[in-house]
């Protein structure tokens, strides 16, 4: 009987540790992923220099074996980036200020 509890112990142990701290690290991590990829010309992202760009083109390098993003920053500015230095996916919302006497400008 207490071989079969020093056994199960830690196994229970280790699979709390996993469902508790492991596996919704995974999930995050998968989840960011898909986003990444899911990426479409027109999205506002975020990157890793805290830079808020519009990708303007995805382009695939066959020859490089890559693939870059190209970014318009706003002002004619554009910036080359690599899809890991997306952090993620803005969906910019203007937040309702009306009646406080705050003029919201738009960004772009």
């Amino acid at each position: 009987m207490i071989l079969v509890l020093a056994l199960v112990y830690p196994a229970v142990i280790a699979l709390l540790f996993y469902l508790a701290f492991l596996r919704p690290v995974q999930q995050e991590n998968s989840r960011a992923r898909r986003e990444i990829a899911d990426l479409d010309v027109g999205d506002t992202v975020l990157t890793q220099g805290g830079l808020i760009g519009v990708v303007k083109d995805i382009v695939v390098s066959d020859e490089l074996g890559h693939t870059e993003l190209i970014l318009d920053l706003g002002g004619g500015t554009e910036v080359r980036a690599l899809p890991a230095a997306v952090v993620r996916r803005l969906e910019l919302k203007k937040p309702s200020l009306a009646g406080e006497g705050v003029t919201v400008r738009d960004a772009s």
